[in-house]
């Protein structure tokens, strides 16, 4: 009896693709994570109630690395969330490729959100910011 050896390697990325392009269909791990982590991101940052989020923010914040709990004693989903989407809405990759609109403005902060350009308008105009009386306020507050 004889056997035959194959001593041929395959990217990953290879085998992730769908069997029509060639690949063997397998789902990439690292990728579906991200998508998992960002569903979570999303719904913590969302108008959604429950217990499950008033518990996650009362462990951890509202997403913020001002958690009551120090880095280095939170849970590694905790740390992961952070590390691939960003802090509340900082500049991780789940904020960068969302585009949203300002709509009503109630959910949108005048001077802290980068809805300007995909910038803050803190970060743009510090001086103005610095003087401004109302720095806290939604843009729906600001003006009409």
């Amino acid at each position: 009896m004889s056997y035959i050896c194959f001593n041929s390697w395959v990217s990953w990325e290879n085998l992730c693709r769908p069997r029509e392009e060639g690949g063997l269909g397998i789902k990439d791990i690292r990728c579906f994570n991200y998508a998992l982590l960002a569903k979570l991101k999303w719904r913590l940052q969302g108008q959604e109630r429950g217990k499950w989020k008033e518990m996650i923010q009362s462990n951890y914040g509202s997403g913020t690395s001002q958690s009551p709990i120090p880095i280095k004693h939170q849970s590694w989903w905790w740390r992961d969330l952070i590390k691939v989407c960003g802090e509340e809405r900082a500049l991780g990759w789940l904020h960068k490729e969302i585009n949203w609109k300002i709509g009503v403005g109630d959910k949108v902060r005048f001077w802290e959100d980068p809805w300007f350009n995909n910038n803050s308008l803190k970060s743009v105009y510090p001086k103005l910011y610095s003087l401004s009386v109302d720095q806290g306020l939604k843009v729906e507050e600001v003006g009409s």
